[in-house]
């Protein structure tokens, strides 16, 4: 259940009238120009015990409006990392992150012939890769440089068509897949 204030921003994106016309309507016009977790991240920043926080949060919202909906302003999900500039730290937080997926194919067809065209792990958070393919299943053990990578690689496979569906794995059931490698 969101929290009181976001549950009156979300009512103002419902087109209820919530605080007063000025703030509704800065508030609105400028939802328009940035993402869902760009706004809830700017009100979670809010001291919401304040009688002026949702003014505040308008005035915030118009200085970094442009007027222009085909301007989106987005929160930072990481998928960027690793591609900094040269004079940019790119030091990992926390050492490398080892996750374990299980990707799903429409058949065993689709998975055979995707095995070596998808998924591609050119991204440059990748430290170390292994995988498997058993029937319709692609099993995966990826090394990443920060955890919020695993999250972005997800998002990146979900262009395939003929993904099904990405499931949590673990390192038994990696080592328990037998790889049918197709050569």
């Amino acid at each position: 259940m969101p929290t009181p204030a976001l549950h009156d921003v979300l009512r103002i994106l419902a087109g209820e009238s919530v605080f007063d016309r000025d703030t509704d309507s800065k508030i609105l016009q400028a939802s328009n120009e940035v993402t869902a977790r760009a706004l809830y991240e700017m009100v979670r920043e809010y001291d919401t015990n304040s009688p002026d926080w949702a003014k505040e949060l308008a005035n915030d919202l118009m200085e970094i409006s442009e007027g222009d909906p085909s301007v989106l302003i987005g929160f930072d999900d990481g998928r960027w990392q690793g591609r900094e500039g040269d004079d940019e730290d790119l030091s990992p937080e926390s050492g490398l992150h080892e996750e374990y997926l299980k990707l799903e194919f429409v058949n065993a067809d689709a998975c055979f012939y995707q095995f070596h065209l998808f998924p591609t792990f050119e991204e440059p958070f990748f430290e170390e890769v292994s995988r498997k393919r058993a029937y319709e299943f692609q099993y995966l053990n990826i090394r990443v440089t920060h955890p919020d990578d695993v999250q972005v690689f997800i998002q990146n496979l979900r262009g395939n068509p003929h993904l099904v569906k990405i499931h949590q794995s673990n390192a038994e059931e990696f080592s328990a897949a037998p790889s049918q490698n197709p050569g």
